[in-house]
């Protein structure tokens, strides 16, 4: 292979080949906070460390003695250190393929031909077994696979599925009995112009895997699942670490808007904590914030409020199941309205009504100018930080016209929100006295209510 020809995943996968003790790794990002998860990585693992970043994912190479500072809710490890990323993979092999213009089965056969004859998933396949605790057999015999199948049970039934409800992957490779053989899945995510369909090259893959390994495939209650990840003519092979995703940690009790945890991380991030700050989230729904932040600055004073009653009752759920050793005050309040002193609050991070799942656009326009002057009051002039979400980018734009001269919008970030594409504003409190600013506020609301 052409060297000149090679992308930059490739040539990050080549770097690890030639040491056994370096492995390369794919992480899923919520889109629009790749960065945030470069950052944390740099600070994190090495501030020179090599990473690859794509929309959602960033690739990167680790040293087996990182191992504990990555993958984070596995078997050996339970000390969180990234807390940005949804999922992580072991990539076992990178390669591209000529697809010929014979059709769909000549292109199908190379794949088959490729595992069959040079792809060598051993280093990544041991690698998993050591951070996912999987005790069964990894490479099993004919004899101990003609005997499991002789013995199996039907599993693939959707039972399983209903009772994981879509939140965890398969089986937990951590609960195998010691003679338990390796159940696997193949699936192909496909981008670009190809004869063939992603189903036709999972089961392409999957087929030959299975008699060159003798693993038993299941669809449903597998412990490894083989994520084929094709653009045009480059195949990525992953191998699932994550049995759930990280983004699902904290909260237990959820609400219809709740925010994912590695969202609140980032956000928290573009804020830069430091110790002895008062972190608020003036609308914090069912806690996901403040949780988030008591976990991360446990030197920092964290208040939650929210003016439903509902959410305050969630609040104090999630903060009794996942941060119960941790100081949260959750006061209810109403965001417009607060009950602090002036110039008292260092941070603002917070998740606003977007207009779509939760409240309307029209009410957003009155609430979003009460809300920033309410905050041009609170936060400390000239170093209080505001990070704030939301879909509804007019109504933040009309209320920062009505209290612009209290925030300089530092950064804007555009990101996927549960399909929704969301913005972050990032804002800094300006040296302007509120006291002089609040006449200007006022008379200005008076002649927009006329």
């Amino acid at each position: 292979m052409d060297a000149n020809n090679e992308s930059d995943i490739q040539k990050l996968f080549t770097e690890s080949l030639a040491n056994d003790n370096v492995f390369t790794i794919a992480t899923t990002v919520d889109t629009g906070f790749e960065w945030q998860a470069v950052d944390e990585c740099k600070e994190k693992l090495n501030k020179d460390i090599k990473i690859v970043k794509e929309r959602g994912k960033i690739f990167f190479n680790i040293c087996r003695n990182q191992f504990a500072q990555v993958f984070t809710f596995c078997y050996y490890f339970h000390v969180q250190e990234l807390r940005s990323i949804d999922n992580i993979f072991i990539v076992a092999d990178v390669r591209k393929f000529k697809f010929t213009e014979s059709g769909k089965d000549a292109d199908l056969q190379l794949f088959k031909d490729s595992v069959h004859n040079s792809m060598k998933l051993e280093k990544g396949l041991n690698a998993w077994k050591c951070v996912t605790g999987f005790h069964g057999k990894i490479y099993p015999t004919i004899e101990d696979y003609n005997a499991a199948k002789k013995d199996r049970k039907p599993s693939n039934t959707p039972t399983t599925v209903a009772t994981n409800k879509g939140r965890k992957r398969g089986q937990d490779p951590s609960e195998t009995k010691k003679d338990e053989l390796l159940r696997y899945r193949v699936t192909c995510e496909r981008t670009g112009n190809h004869s063939f369909e992603s189903g036709e090259v999972a089961r392409a893959i999957g087929g030959e895997l299975q008699d060159k390994y003798c693993w038993l495939v299941d669809l449903t209650t597998y412990y490894l699942e083989i994520v084929c990840k094709l653009t045009n003519d480059e195949l990525v092979t992953h191998l699932r670490v994550t049995h759930e995703s990280k983004h699902r940690r904290n909260i237990t009790c959820f609400g219809p808007t709740t925010l994912r945890a590695t969202v609140c991380y980032n956000l928290l991030q573009l804020a830069q904590p430091k110790p002895g700050d008062i972190i608020i989230d003036p609308m914090c729904g069912g806690g996901s914030i403040p949780i988030e932040a008591t976990l991360v600055y446990s030197q920092s004073y964290v208040i939650g409020g929210d003016n439903h009653v509902k959410a305050i009752t969630r609040t104090k759920s999630n903060v009794d199941a996942s941060a119960s050793d941790c100081k949260i005050d959750s006061i209810s309040w109403s965001a417009s309205h607060l009950p602090l002193k002036d110039s008292y609050v260092d941070i603002v991070v917070s998740d606003m009504p977007f207009g779509k799942r939760s409240g309307r656009m029209v009410d957003n326009r009155i609430l979003y100018k009460q809300f920033l002057i309410e905050l041009g009051r609170i936060l400390k002039r000239s170093t209080g930080r505001s990070v704030l979400l939301t879909y509804d980018r007019r109504s933040l734009n009309m209320a920062l016209q009505t209290a612009g001269d209290m925030f300089w919008v530092t950064k804007m970030l555009g990101v996927n929100i549960g399909g929704l594409n969301a913005a972050v504003y990032v804002m800094k409190r300006t040296d302007v006295l509120y006291e002089f600013y609040k006449p200007k506020i006022s008379k200005h609301i008076q002649t927009k209510n006329k």
